[in-house]
């Protein structure tokens, strides 16, 4: 049975900040990325899921900037990069307001300060830190997504939103080769990972595009550096897989996991 965590990002990001805090000396591997890391992968009490809803290129940077110096046992990083991430800056979209919860929790900086300016919003303010005793850390995978019912106009809609975020053509896969530099001069096995989607949501992706093209070739460039694992059409996953067009459930998460696991043991 799938626990629904009501409290908003807060609770996320909390529940995050605590385990990274109290279990830092033990942890080995490191996820980052935006709800698709969140929902894809299943934690053991040597790993930590970073993976939080939108979170773009430059924050999962920024997190490898605090996981460096707070696990000083890390040994993989795995990323996540979606269909979109190419050209999705958060701090640019609806979720602008909740890339403050990086500094509150992080101590992240925004990335444009002016950003916040124009809507007024104040970066400075002192955020009161959102407490729950009840998280258990062993859980390994805290925080199912669910999207709620989708329509076919719905997917649709959606895919064409990702889509966009992809053509933006403001290279936001330059962090991905910063965080290839310093993981190779860091000694830290780095994976990038392209998580799955359902076959609904790829029968709105043109056959033609490849939204990965410039991912791949970075990943050539740095061959020997960085380990790649491109799910994104793999018939292993199933409709069963997931909770909506392109999330995984617990099952499908559990078979990600493996396939992540399996890419590391290769090497």
């Amino acid at each position: 049975m799938r626990r629904r965590l009501k409290g908003g990002f807060d609770r996320y990001f909390y529940y995050k900040a605590k385990k990274a805090a109290l279990l830092a000396p033990q942890i080995e591997l490191a996820v980052l990325g935006s709800s698709h890391a969140q929902c894809g992968f299943c934690e053991t009490d040597k790993d930590i899921n970073l993976g939080i809803s939108s979170q773009d290129l430059y924050y999962s940077y920024q997190l490898y900037q605090k996981c460096r110096l707070m696990f000083l046992n890390l040994k993989r990083v795995v990323l996540f990069y979606s269909d979109f991430s190419a050209g999705l800056e958060e701090e640019r979209s609806k979720m602008i307001s909740q890339t403050l919860k990086y500094n509150q929790y992080f101590g992240i900086p925004p990335k444009n300060p002016i950003l916040y300016a124009e809507k007024n919003m104040d970066t400075s303010l002192a955020f009161a830190p959102y407490e729950i005793q009840e998280f258990d850390f062993n859980e390994p995978y805290p925080f199912p997504f669910d999207a709620g019912p989708q329509t076919e106009e719905g997917i649709k809609t959606r895919v064409e939103k990702h889509l966009k975020h992809a053509a933006r053509g403001n290279n936001q896969t330059a962090f991905v080769e910063k965080l290839i530099r310093i993981a190779a001069d860091d000694g830290i096995r780095l994976l990038i990972v392209v998580p799955p989607m359902t076959e609904k949501y790829l029968s709105y992706v043109p056959a033609h595009l490849d939204v990965f093209e410039k991912l791949e070739k970075l990943i050539k460039r740095y061959q020997g550096q960085v380990l790649y694992l491109n799910c994104y059409r793999d018939k292993d996953f199933t409709a069963e897989d997931f909770v909506d067009s392109d999330h995984l459930n617990r099952q499908g998460a559990q078979k990600l996991t493996a396939k992540i696991r399996q890419k590391f043991s290769e090497q």
